[in-house]
């Protein structure tokens, strides 16, 4: 691969879409102490916006919130690999200013957005040509879900997350209502704290890539499952109340993101969402203890 040619504070500009997981099947524990998953994450149109500027050396992180701007911010490990990486050939650094939306620490995979999202921003910004294969290799270095975040859209996951097929996408006419409390769950303490007498037994990833397969949005809808929740429910009842209080207001179902806490919920009609937005908000309950509240949508690739 050629050295990079980049004009000195050249700019780019990628767009980092949180994600949802519709199933999340956690079959075992392996020898190595990772975990044996089987899940389908889809793309939302909620994102963060990551501005590339080149620099004449180093990494620099901005951010519109308090987050970490040293090698423990996914971002920035992203880029420590792309210039590290001896086939890139990078001879300059890189300012990252990260417009945060998706909230920190939330199961919608926003520092893994914002990481692909800085290796895909990368490869425009020094013109390196790299392909999907390539950028998924980096990704892998980096944490679960970036190398779906890579390949964007609606994406299956297995094994320890290594393993990521973008498949047939949901229909466009879905609408999720994320509500997230006023607290975070580590995916460490998620893992650790799991109930492996209930993992593993509802299967419903295969159910859930059968409905997507159908554009059925209702089956799409009863498939939604998260092995997380057994455990998860136990420590944090207030999230369990948000997934009820969603499907009171005639979500057709709803669910907790990835290790928590956010809870979304689905629905084909953009009133009800909005109706259940407004529920969350209006409750003197939930607007003491909630700290973010939205309506969105699928992110469709085509």
């Amino acid at each position: 691969m050629k050295s990079p040619n980049c004009d000195l504070y050249e700019t780019h500009i990628e767009k980092a879409y949180a994600k949802v997981n519709l199933s999340l099947n956690i079959i075992n524990r392996l020898p190595s102490g990772y975990h044996n998953i089987k899940s389908v994450l889809q793309q939302i149109e909620l994102h963060d916006s990551i501005a590339l500027r080149v620099i004449k050396q180093g990494i620099k992180i901005n951010c519109n919130k308090n987050i970490c701007s040293d090698e423990r911010n996914l971002a920035y490990k992203a880029a420590e690999l792309m210039i590290q990486n001896k086939d890139y050939k990078i001879n300059q650094g890189v300012e990252i200013t990260i417009e945060k939306n998706i909230p920190v620490g939330a199961g919608l995979g926003g520092g893994s957005s914002d990481a692909a999202a800085v290796i895909k921003g990368m490869d425009n910004l020094y013109r390196l040509g790299m392909n999907k294969k390539e950028m998924i290799e980096i990704a892998k270095d980096i944490g679960m879900d970036v190398a779906s975040s890579i390949l964007g859209g609606t994406v299956r996951v297995t094994g320890r997350g290594e393993n990521v097929k973008r498949i047939e996408t949901l229909p466009n006419n879905i609408y999720f209502v994320l509500a997230k409390p006023k607290f975070s769950i580590s995916t460490k303490h998620a893992y650790e704290t799991l109930d492996y007498e209930k993992t593993g037994k509802q299967l419903k990833t295969a159910e859930m890539l059968n409905a997507i397969k159908g554009k059925d949005i209702k089956k799409i809808a009863y498939n939604l499952h998260n092995d997380f929740e057994y455990s998860v429910f136990r420590e944090y009842p207030i999230i369990n109340e948000i997934k009820q209080k969603m499907i009171e207001n005639k979500a057709l179902n709803a669910l907790m993101s990835g290790s928590g806490p956010t809870v979304f919920g689905i629905t084909k009609e953009k009133a009800v969402a909005e109706n259940i937005r407004d529920s969350l908000k209006k409750d003197p309950y939930f607007k003491k203890n909630l700290d973010f509240v939205c309506v969105t949508q699928t992110h469709i690739i085509y």
